[in-house]
């Protein structure tokens, strides 16, 4: 079995790290970042691999993660947007999404499917696991594979996502990564939503939560 490959795409104000995993002839896009959700970037990455995007997922609903959506379901026509079934009204509510809090107000096509605590689905020849991590948005997700956390803005590096938002919770995302996260194996590497990503889960456990 090949291994996965990874990319991370920085791409907007709000330095968010959107990633273009490949496993042999298919791809996915974790996250469209918007201002802009610039295609080129992905679409040079896909012609050196010879993948079709075949997902493009949503680790939460956050305007800044999910911006450029749209412009990914237009740009990738085959591509199936799927995100957690608690995150749907996000793409609809600005208050949501955050987008209306700084002037954005912006609203988003639903995607075409959600994901579940515990569903996995496939890409090439690896098996992805949804994690269900409730704290800093009520649906937010991390998705697994081993060796490979993509994470969102559950952790980061050396933090974890904030909860002063609507629809976040302290409590929760503490317990999120307590139970969900610092449970997976040590060397598995961190994928964040924003900054430093290839973090051993030993060296992020090393500062906490």
């Amino acid at each position: 079995m090949s291994d996965i490959k990874v990319h991370a795409v920085n791409r907007n104000m709000y330095g968010v790290n959107s990633y273009l995993i490949t496993s042999d002839n298919e791809a996915m896009i974790i996250d469209t970042p918007f201002d802009p959700f610039d295609t080129k970037a992905y679409d040079s990455l896909l012609l050196l691999s010879g993948a079709e995007v075949k997902y493009i997922i949503y680790t939460h609903g956050h305007y800044d993660h999910i911006g450029g959506s749209d412009t990914a379901r237009l740009h990738y026509k085959n591509a199936k947007h799927i995100a957690h079934e608690l995150e749907v009204e996000y793409f609809t509510d600005a208050s949501l999404n955050l987008s209306g809090l700084f002037g954005e107000n912006i609203t988003l096509t639903k995607p075409d499917a959600t994901f579940k605590d515990n569903d996995t689905f496939t890409l090439g020849s690896h098996t992805f696991k949804v994690i269900h991590t409730p704290g800093h948005s009520k649906g937010g997700v991390c998705f697994y594979t081993e060796g490979h956390l993509f994470s969102g803005d559950t952790i980061f590096s050396m933090g974890v996502g904030r909860t002063d938002f609507k629809g976040s919770n302290t409590e929760d995302l503490e317990k999120s990564i307590k139970e969900k996260i610092f449970t997976l194996p040590n060397e598995t590497l961190i994928y964040a939503g924003h900054g430093e990503y290839g973090t051993t889960l030993k060296q992020r456990k090393s500062f906490g939560i």
